[in-house]
């Protein structure tokens, strides 16, 4: 009798194991989201975005990350304010967060601060904003996210990114926090803050957030008329390695939240010059992605990896082309290298970092601290690898190993003069 009871038992419980195996089999299996970034300004403030959300779903992108451009007049205002034409309405952004849901992408919003006239003035940009009153910008700038994120929540939005490449505000980390507390209010999703490729080591808030994001323009080979593909590797391990050190830092996981080159001559050179008059360079764009996503296929840690940017000019069509130098990939040799990315088989978290691939991303970063200390004149250790070596002394002597094995500096230089001097 109670052989049977078990024999029956056995095959009763077998249907709910089955179950509970193909949910852990799909929880482990789920795609790690890649995808493009939208620009939401074409011009028009109700534009319909539907054309655009389909050729990216086309990709086999499985998210987008809609930007949406808002401004202020002057570095040192303290309103943000709609763009006249270029920033989309609430309605347009409810239809547009609709569309990319039925299209089962997945969906961050990225609303981004530009200057007036900021494309024809390279001095000011949202990097080094004054306001003259901070109090009264920090007021605006939270009810500004506030609505928005509202608007995200209802939309079905799963990040939210709450600012990007603001290098100027990021000494106030109480107040992002402030304003991080304001905006779970009202979205429960996952809150965002994208860090500029420059500006990762002055980043002190991201313990507020549940995802960090970076930006990754970062030069590669900048002395060279042509980089190799082996300098294209090496630079993109070292951004892999300031997101594993950025996770380290905080306990959070990071996004790539805009990867993307101009197809024009030295794109290596200055990734993020939307301005350069250079010639097209379509082979070059697309050894530079290559070499990225070579890499990239290697981090399944990261939270998700955005392509930067499905087009510029949406209302002269077709987008892209041979003759286009823009970042946009269509009719180009890039558009196959991205949609060959976007079917690898890469599944979030399938393959973690060994804790060893954390630590040694670390000492790299503080390598590069102490190197950047010995060669310039104003050198100096940012304060958050200080505090590190203190805490972990270690780490400290791991470091200070390496680099007494490389040759000293004959002198020092001050920055940005490594070419002169060399």
């Amino acid at each position: 009798m109670l052989k049977k009871f078990l024999v029956w038992s056995a095959i009763l419980a077998l249907p709910m194991v089955l179950i509970v195996v193909r949910r852990r089999e799909k929880r482990r299996l789920t795609p790690q989201p890649r995808g493009m970034v939208l620009g939401l300004y074409s011009g028009e403030p109700d534009y319909d975005y539907r054309e655009e959300l389909d050729r990216i779903k086309a990709t086999g992108a499985t998210g987008v990350s809609l930007q949406a451009i808002y401004r202020m007049e002057r570095h040192d205002s303290v309103e943000i304010v709609r763009h006249p034409t270029s920033s989309p309405t609430d309605e347009a952004l409810r239809r547009t967060f609709r569309q990319a849901k039925v299209r089962g992408l997945r969906m961050m919003f990225f609303p981004t601060i530009n200057l007036r006239d900021e494309a024809d003035k390279e001095k000011w940009w949202r990097g080094n904003i004054r306001p003259r009153d901070w109090d009264a910008w920090w007021r605006n700038y939270t009810a500004f996210n506030v609505h928005l994120a509202e608007l995200a929540q209802q939309g079905g939005v799963e990040w939210f990114s709450v600012g990007t490449e603001m290098a100027s505000t990021q000494s106030y980390p109480e107040r992002w926090c402030a304003l991080v507390a304001e905006v779970r209010k009202v979205f429960h999703g996952k809150i965002v803050y994208s860090v500029n490729f420059d500006s990762h080591d002055s980043f002190t808030f991201g313990d507020c957030l549940d995802v960090i994001g970076i930006n990754t323009y970062d030069p590669i080979a900048k002395f060279d008329e042509y980089p190799s593909k082996v300098q294209i590797r090496d630079e993109w391990w070292w951004i892999v390695n300031k997101a594993r050190t950025l996770q380290a830092r905080f306990h959070r996981p990071v996004m790539i939240t805009e990867v993307g080159y101009p197809s024009v001559a030295h794109a290596h050179v200055g990734p993020w010059d939307f301005r350069t008059e250079k010639p097209v360079d379509l082979s070059l764009q697309n050894e530079l992605l290559k070499g990225a996503f070579g890499v990239l296929r290697n981090w399944s840690d990261g939270e998700a990896v955005f392509y930067y940017l499905y087009g510029e000019n949406l209302n002269q069509k077709p987008v892209g082309g041979l003759q286009d130098r823009t970042y946009a990939i269509w009719g180009k040799p890039a558009e196959a290298t991205v949609r060959d990315y976007f079917a690898l088989p890469i599944f979030a978290g399938h393959i973690p970092p060994k804790p060893e691939d954390i630590h040694n991303a670390v000492i790299q970063s503080l390598v590069a601290q102490k190197r950047k200390e010995l060669r310039y004149v104003d050198g100096k250790v940012a304060p958050w690898a200080d505090q590190w070596m203190k805490a972990h002394p270690a780490d400290r002597d791991a470091a200070e190993a390496i680099l007494a094995k490389e040759p000293k500096p004959a002198k020092q230089i001050p920055k940005g003069r490594e070419r002169n001097e060399g």
